[in-house]
């Protein structure tokens, strides 16, 4: 009793240095668990990976190909080493060929893909939302807008909201995200997902402007802005989403500071596909097998196979001449006055059918009390401040920047495609269905 009497003196004579030290040995029991889940979590998966590994391989089979595009600086420079810790490994023991391209700058994923092995049977994405839509956007520009190569995606960015769609949701287990997805890749289901085009309407202030890719979402206003500010404040950590509602600065959209956004919407309805707009989408584009040859001998091995081939029969496909929609061309218009605008494609929505854009229109954000309540709601995803949302096949956006009163003097409003910034100007967004094909569970 007297040891244990000593003790409480000293803890109460010690009280701060007492606490610090409970601090510390909390944070390393915790970190000593958590890395123990996390070598159990990757020995199963190494163990799954190992089964494709040493499966054997027949002659009429090759060895997969697959290039990885590496962004190093994606999520504040550790994106690189969660790579060798967490997918690597699973694609080394999987037994497929792996090759890797850094990139080295802002922009030079769309330039890498031209240096893929032709040979390549997949291309894998190792960032966040940034360089995977910079991939995709090389890849249309130089090999037309339906991608024969699948893609697969690593979430080691700061946003992956593809990833995040496909695989698990729950970001707090980001390197059960990062495995989940490294095996898709290793197992080979794909499904097809929707891409949108981005095209400048004033074209005639450049000689050739080429169009922009998107794969999650476009955003113009309130939203980009507070998530933007909130990496200030990543010394609060989860905070400093509501650090940046009060500490916003003059530069968010709201009627007492940047100004509110206004533009003029112009947009055709969505369409599962009609005799006017059938001609422009790829996807529907039908490719006629190639002619199975006859065997020249009877007792020829191939004979069997090759009049089973020739008697199966092919499903027809639509004739999407003889389908008429009255309301496929038709442009409707809308001036819209709000603090945020939000795009995004239906790649969410398993239910629907039909291809289409959704662009959702935001509240009117007046004053400070305003922007922590909807503000909040905005950077939760929380559908209920949204004013009005639009479905469309193509919407053009045409700022109205004269009638905005801009007080700010910070940096210049943008629009973020898939969280990367471009300057406001006019531009039509089409929806490009079934696009793209990625590697999911």
């Amino acid at each position: 009793m007297g040891k244990i009497a000593n003790l409480v003196k000293v803890v109460r004579n010690n009280w701060k240095k007492s606490l610090f030290a409970t601090g510390v040995v909390f944070y390393g029991v915790d970190y000593a668990v958590d890395q123990y889940r996390v070598s159990c979590l990757m020995r199963a998966y190494c163990e799954s990976a190992l089964k494709y590994g040493d499966a054997p391989v027949g002659k009429e089979h090759k060895v997969r190909r697959i290039t990885v595009i590496l962004n190093p600086a994606a999520n504040k420079k550790r994106a690189k080493k969660q790579f060798e810790s967490y997918c690597a490994p699973l694609l080394y023991l999987s037994g497929v060929y792996v090759s890797i391209l850094e990139t080295e700058k802002e922009g030079h994923a769309r330039n890498l893909v031209d240096k893929i092995d032709p040979r390549t049977d997949a291309l894998v994405i190792a960032g966040g939302d940034g360089t995977l839509s910079e991939a995709v956007t090389g890849l249309m520009r130089s090999n037309g807008e339906l991608c024969k190569i699948p893609i697969g995606v690593l979430p080691l960015g700061q946003r992956n909201s593809l990833a995040s769609i496909l695989f698990e949701r729950d970001d707090s287990n980001k390197v059960e995200k990062m495995a989940q997805a490294t095996m898709a890749i290793i197992k080979g289901n794909t499904k097809p997902i929707d891409v949108f085009r981005i095209e400048p309407l004033d074209k005639a202030e450049e000689s050739n402007p080429k169009p922009v890719y998107g794969v999650g979402t476009l955003e113009w206003g309130l939203r980009r802005e507070l998530r933007r500010q909130a990496e200030n404040f990543w010394y609060l950590g989860p905070l400093g989403q509501f650090a940046t509602l009060v500490f916003h600065g003059s530069s968010v959209h709201t009627t007492s500071n940047r100004g509110l956004i206004q533009a003029r919407l112009r947009f055709s309805p969505p369409c599962a596909g009609c005799n006017k707009c059938y001609k422009y989408r790829p996807d529907l584009v039908v490719i006629k097998p190639e002619p199975v040859p006859n065997a020249s001998k009877w007792w020829n091995f191939s004979s069997l196979k090759n009049r089973r081939l020739m008697t199966q029969t092919v499903e027809p496909a639509v004739d999407y001449t003889k389908i008429n929609n009255e309301h496929c061309s038709v442009m409707e218009e809308k001036v819209v006055k709000t603090s945020d605008l939000y795009l995004t494609t239906s790649i969410s929505n398993e239910i629907s059918n039909i291809p289409k854009i959704t662009l959702k229109i935001g509240p009117v954000v007046d004053h400070q009390g305003q922007l922590l309540s909807d503000g909040l709601k905005l950077l939760q995803e929380n559908d209920s401040v949204v004013v009005d949302e639009l479905e469309a096949k193509q919407v053009e956006i045409t700022p109205l920047l004269e009638k905005v009163n801009y007080r700010s003097k910070e940096k210049e409003d943008c629009i973020a495609i898939d969280n990367e910034d471009y300057e406001v100007r006019p531009i039509k967004v089409t929806i490009l269905p079934n696009s793209v094909k990625v590697f999911c569970n």
